[in-house]
C-alpha cells in the first residue's frame, strides 16, 4: 500500500511540474517580442545595449549598398512623438532610413528600420529640405529639439548606430551632416548637442 501511495505521489509532483514548465513556456512565447520582419513598415530593434546587436541593420532585403553611401545626414520630426508609421508618408513609408524614438509612440532610444533602407532605397528630404544626396544616409531623431534636448538614450543609440556606418561604409567625420535650421524638421535643431556628438564620432 505504501509503495502505491508514494507511486502516486510521485505522478502528482511529476504532472504538477510538467504543467508549471508548459504554463511557464506558453508565458514566455506570449511575452516575447516579435521577430523581425521584411514584411511590415519597419524593424525595432530594441537589443541595442549590446555591442554586436546592430550589426542586424546589414541584413536587409537587398544587399548592403556599401560603397554607394557616402554621408549620413541627422535631423529632428520637429513633433514630440512619433514612429515609422505615425511619421511616414502614406503613399512612401518614412522618408528616412533610420528612425530613434525618444519613448512617445516608441521605446526611449528604440532605432526603427525603413523599408527605404531594408531595401537600400534612397532617402527622401523632410519637410524644409528641397533635395537630399542619392548616397546619403537619412536619420530622424524624434523630438522637436528648438524646445527640448534629445534624450541620454537617444544620443547613446545615435553615436553607436553613426559610428557603426562610419565604419562599414568608411564615411568620414566631415560627412556626416547636420543642418542648423531652426525652422524646420530639416534641421539637427536648436538644442542638439553638436560639439559633445561630433566628439564621438570617428575620425
Amino acid at each position: 500500500m505504501g509503495t502505491v501511495r508514494k507511486s502516486e505521489r510521485k505522478f502528482v509532483v511529476f504532472t504538477s511540474l510538467v504543467g508549471v514548465l508548459t504554463l511557464t513556456c506558453a508565458l514566455l512565447l506570449a511575452l516575447a517580442p516579435a521577430p523581425l520582419s521584411n514584411n511590415g513598415p519597419a524593424n525595432s530593434l530594441f537589443a541595442i545595449d549590446a555591442p554586436a546587436s546592430l550589426n542586424v541593420i546589414f541584413d536587409t532585403a537587398k544587399p548592403t549598398r556599401d560603397d554607394h553611401w557616402r554621408y549620413v545626414y541627422i535631423h529632428h520630426s520637429k513633433t514630440a512623438a512619433g514612429n515609422v508609421s505615425t511619421l511616414g508618408q502614406p503613399t512612401g513609408g518614412l522618408s528616412d532610413h533610420f528612425l530613434i524614438g525618444n519613448g512617445e509612440g516608441t521605446f526611449d532610444g528604440e532605432i526603427q528600420v525603413s523599408q527605404r533602407w531594408n531595401n537600400q532605397m534612397p532617402a527622401l528630404p523632410p519637410a524644409g529640405a528641397a533635395e537630399i544626396d542619392l548616397a546619403c544616409i537619412s536619420i530622424c531623431i524624434v523630438g522637436d529639439f528648438d524646445s527640448t534636448l534629445p534624450t541620454a538614450k537617444q544620443m547613446r543609440h545615435l553615436t553607436r548606430l553613426v559610428t557603426l556606418l562610419q565604419d562599414r561604409m568608411n564615411i568620414p567625420a566631415n560627412r556626416i551632416l547636420l543642418a542648423r535650421d531652426t525652422q524646420s524638421a530639416a534641421g539637427a535643431g536648436r538644442y542638439f548637442p553638436s560639439t559633445a556628438f561630433r566628439e564621438s564620432l570617428l575620425p
